[in-house]
């Protein structure tokens, strides 16, 4: 049976001299494994394809359990990645979070607001890109809390969760675990978890990356003390909620 998907090389293993296992994400089947027979052949019409982050429609033979690849046609490729070490890591952290978070072969909701493998292209291009608007670690904080809340992980960042404002002048507190903002007014001193009184720009930046329509989530800017602070907000909930931490994550912050 031949099935048509368009889909993101995320994973890569080498089979012998020629051939490959390709971890595709996929929005139809979350992540499909197919044998990329030939693909490493420098004639193959799979060499590009087959690459680690390449964009490509790909058509495969589903034989009991197992896929093939079949042909594909490169839809954009990533592979300048490869040219800086703390972009590749980057992107190499948000592969590993996707293939950890995403079910193996299985139909994805129909209703969902976002396409993963569209979200995660747009985050890779928003990478290949950075230092030209915003940092990689404005990226990274824009991936991990966008996709906290694909996952089903939303924070209430519209208003104070007691009050309803949406503004206070004298500032507002982000409850990582509890996942909700209070403003300063009703936020109670004696509360014994963890709380961060967020800047400006931080809160700015974190509604940016959870409300807006997918193509412009990444679209903020941050620097200095709101963007470290933001960076240490969205990689602690991002890990938490997921309840692990990932190699490449922390290869990337030994780089930076």
């Amino acid at each position: 049976m031949l099935v048509t998907y368009d889909g993101i090389v995320i994973g890569r293993r080498e089979i012998g001299e020629n051939s490959c296992f390709i971890d595709i994400l996929t929005d139809e089947q979350g992540v499909v494994e197919a044998t990329a027979h030939g693909a490493k052949k420098i004639n193959s019409n799979l060499l590009s394809s087959a690459a680690l982050f390449s964009y490509s429609t790909f058509c495969l033979n589903k034989n009991k359990l197992r896929y093939t690849v079949n042909s594909a046609k490169p839809k954009f490729g990533f592979h300048e990645l490869g040219s800086d070490i703390g972009k590749l890591a980057l992107a190499s952290y948000f592969a590993q979070a996707v293939k950890y978070c995403t079910p193996s072969e299985q139909v994805q909701a129909e209703n969902s607001r976002d396409s993963v493998v569209r979200f995660f292209a747009i985050a890779l291009y928003e990478i290949l890109h950075a230092g030209e608007c915003r940092s990689l670690n404005a990226v990274k904080s824009a991936f991990e809390l966008r996709y906290s809340s694909m996952l089903g992980f939303v924070p209430n960042l519209v208003a104070c969760d007691n009050c309803g404002q949406y503004e206070c002048g004298r500032g507002m507190y982000f409850l990582p675990r509890k996942a909700i903002l209070l403003c300063k007014d009703c936020f109670n001193t004696d509360y014994g978890g963890e709380n961060v009184l967020l800047y400006p720009e931080t809160l700015f930046a974190m509604r940016c990356a959870v409300f807006s329509p997918l193509e412009r989530c990444f679209k903020f800017s941050v620097s200095g003390a709101a963007e470290k602070q933001l960076s240490a907000i969205t990689e602690d909930y991002f890990l938490y909620r997921t309840e692990r931490t990932f190699t490449a994550l922390e290869y990337y912050k030994g780089l930076v």
